[in-house]
């Protein structure tokens, strides 16, 4: 082949690469939900400017994300079953987390045993404020995770409510329970009862993990602000 061809075929082959990846960059990952018998509705999230979404993560239906926020690749955050999944302001949701919950509406009509309620509004997941949902975490609704809590890589939080500054250890789950404030769980524990969770140990500076979630979020607010950057 002579040169001037192979240097044509190159520059054709990397304009079609530089198309397809500008194409996925591009690709609508904010959708609304279809409609169903148990929602007539199309919600389109409500995301803040502010906030970060990578374009291999995944948002769907009625979802509200505030300030700051960053949301890494591969996460999905599906509110199209359960309806109303909040996300605080300054929270982080890392690589491959789901946010997904039972079915909480019924013809139009709410199913207060799939769902929480914060001020008085129902959701089919809470999240507070300043919190990390480290990599390929599950929160599965109903469910209620309060400001400043820690969730481990591949938790699951599961018909529960984490209270505030909380910890939840790699690999823990806690299903059917309310974690007190400032108490945490050890890595791969399994919490499912209530005598299991108001016996959890409290955390004090003494834990290895004290600070742990203020240095996430102090990171992913840095990373969510450095992203929006770029992408403009």
């Amino acid at each position: 082949m002579k040169t001037s061809n192979k240097l044509i075929l190159g520059l054709t082959i990397s304009s079609i690469v530089s198309k397809v990846i500008e194409a996925l960059r591009n690709k609508d990952n904010v959708t609304p939900n279809t409609t169903t018998t148990f929602n007539f509705n199309l919600d389109k999230p409500s995301v803040n400017h502010s906030a970060y979404i990578h374009h291999f993560a995944s948002v769907i239906g009625s979802v509200n994300i505030g300030k700051n926020v960053f949301v890494g690749p591969f996460s999905s955050i599906r509110g199209d079953e359960g309806l109303g999944i909040h996300i605080g302001n300054g929270t982080n949701v890392q690589d491959g987390v789901v946010l997904h919950g039972l079915k909480n509406y019924e013809y139009q009509s709410m199913l207060a045993h799939n769902s929480v309620f914060k001020n008085n509004q129902p959701y089919s997941i809470y999240v507070g404020d300043q919190v990390t949902l480290a990599q390929q975490c599950q929160v599965h609704g109903p469910a209620i995770i309060d400001n400043k809590v820690f969730i481990g890589m591949q938790c699951l939080v599961f018909d529960s409510h984490v209270q505030e500054n909380a910890v939840l250890e790699p690999a823990s789950k806690v299903i059917g329970v309310t974690i007190p404030r400032n108490r945490y769980v050890a890595a791969g524990k399994v919490i499912t009862s209530q005598d299991e969770a108001d016996q959890l140990p409290e955390i004090t500076s003494q834990y290895q993990y004290y600070d742990f979630n203020e240095k996430f979020i102090s990171v992913n607010k840095e990373l969510a602000k450095g992203y929006k950057r770029d992408d403009k």
